[in-house]
């Protein structure tokens, strides 16, 4: 019962920087980026980061606040966002199966392929295939989205490391 709480109050923080994330891809990463799809998938960024190191049920409270966010903001529905946020999610899955102190090298990956993914899905259902052809700036979306789901990872794996229950210390007559 203890974990309860833990896990809701871990999926609400993911959900805020879910929705958060979403918003600072509306506004501020098109802005800076120049080329669309240079810039960072900031969403998947967090997906990803969090579901290396906290676990996909966490992870699955920011993808959906994240589209929702999203997808109130453009003319796609929500949905087209969550799914193309699915790759991402389901690459960083197998974190849990690892080491706690090795889950978080797993991010940038799952960040890099689920960026192309996610370019891949919402270009090609609407006929922008075209805009896919220039490789360099896939490419440069896809460090910069793992860049970023690598430095969400270690911040939130250096949290989880600094909140870890410690044994107490006995002394020598104890």
């Amino acid at each position: 019962m203890r974990g309860r709480p833990a896990a809701l109050a871990g999926a609400s923080l993911a959900a805020l920087l879910g929705a958060f994330a979403a918003l600072a891809q509306i506004g501020t990463a098109p802005a800076w980026a120049g080329q669309p799809l240079a810039a960072p998938v900031l969403p998947l960024a967090v997906v990803a980061g969090w579901a290396s190191v906290r676990g996909p049920g966490e992870a699955a409270a920011a993808a959906i606040a994240a589209a929702l966010a999203l997808g109130a903001a453009s003319e796609e529905r929500a949905g087209w966002f969550l799914l193309a946020m699915l790759p991402a999610a389901a690459l960083a899955a197998p974190a849990s199966a690892l080491p706690p102190r090795a889950r978080p090298l797993l991010a940038p990956a799952a960040a890099a392929l689920g960026a192309v993914a996610w370019q891949v899905l919402l270009h090609l259902p609407g006929g922008a295939a075209e805009a896919l052809a220039g490789g360099g700036a896939l490419l440069r979306g896809a460090f910069w989205s793992a860049c970023a789901a690598l430095l969400l990872a270690a911040a939130c794996q250096a949290f989880r490391w600094a909140t870890w229950p410690r044994p107490a210390v006995r002394g020598l007559f104890d």
